[in-house]
């Protein structure tokens, strides 16, 4: 563990990248053995105190008073996440080409669906989303915890403008946006793999259906698991379990459209 002395002479980002080795120690302790040592992190907690800019100190409160392991787990891996893209080197962004093929008319009416995104990680992943819901009229994306959204210049790389004809929310309470969605008649459905999920393909969504997905790594934390009146899945033949998310979400969507010409 460094000394104090030493973390106090280290440039900003490097302190920063110092307790995101840390914080990815402790997601992979806890995935291996189902526990986490804190004593480090408590440790870097302290250093940042003396810090005049210090960042994170509420995030790292949290994780060193939370009691329920699983949540501790779910906010080291979610802060681990965001100290890498917060402290990331930024990339250029590039120019949008529309295709030739596409309209600036809008083809059809908005759909009744609803796509929530829970802690998604890669901004390239919910630009791509934010297409797809554009190309399939869903009503609402909703965005919750760390998922980035329009201001992230990767969100609006992969989305290639269709941003400005989806209707994007931001929610910091995803409970309460749900039970929101649930009191005006909406499906709750959660996409996840696993034992007791129905299969996709046996699913008619009806109109008011709003469809959660989680984080790439982890999925949904299980607060919002709870929430979900029924957990559904895409049927996988290949030796991987899980799809991109941004492709769950176009095949989804698809599904939805199918059933609700």
């Amino acid at each position: 563990m460094i000394t104090p002395s030493k973390f106090s002479r280290l440039r900003k980002i490097t302190k920063y990248f110092k307790i995101a080795e840390e914080l990815k120690s402790l997601r992979d302790s806890y995935l291996s053995s189902g526990s986490a040592d804190l004593e480090n992190i408590k440790a870097f907690r302290w250093y940042l105190e003396a810090e005049t800019d210090a960042e994170y100190i509420k995030e790292l409160d949290e994780i060193i008073d939370e009691p329920d392991s699983r949540k501790m787990f779910e906010k080291i891996h979610f802060l681990y996440h965001r100290i890498k893209d917060d402290f990331g080197y930024p990339e250029p962004e590039s120019r949008f080409i529309i295709s030739s093929g596409d309209s600036c008319e809008k083809n059809m009416p908005k759909t009744g669906l609803v796509i929530i995104l829970e802690n998604l990680r890669s901004a390239f992943n919910a630009g791509s989303i934010i297409r797809s819901c554009e190309c399939f009229g869903a009503k609402e994306l909703i965005l919750s915890g760390i998922t980035p959204g329009t201001e992230n210049s990767k969100t609006l790389k992969t989305a290639k403008g269709t941003e400005n004809n989806v209707k994007i929310t931001r929610t910091k309470d995803i409970t309460k946006s749900v039970n929101e969605l649930k009191n005006g008649g909406y499906i709750i459905y959660g996409a996840e793999t696993g034992t007791g999920s129905t299969d996709l393909r046996n699913l008619r969504m009806p109109e008011k259906s709003a469809v959660v997905f989680g984080n790439e790594e982890i999925g949904m934390t299980e607060k919002t698991l709870k929430l979900c009146d029924k957990i559904v899945s895409i049927e996988m033949r290949g030796m991987k379990n899980s799809l991109n998310v941004s492709n769950a979400v176009s095949i989804f969507l698809y599904e939805y459209s199918r059933n609700n010409r």
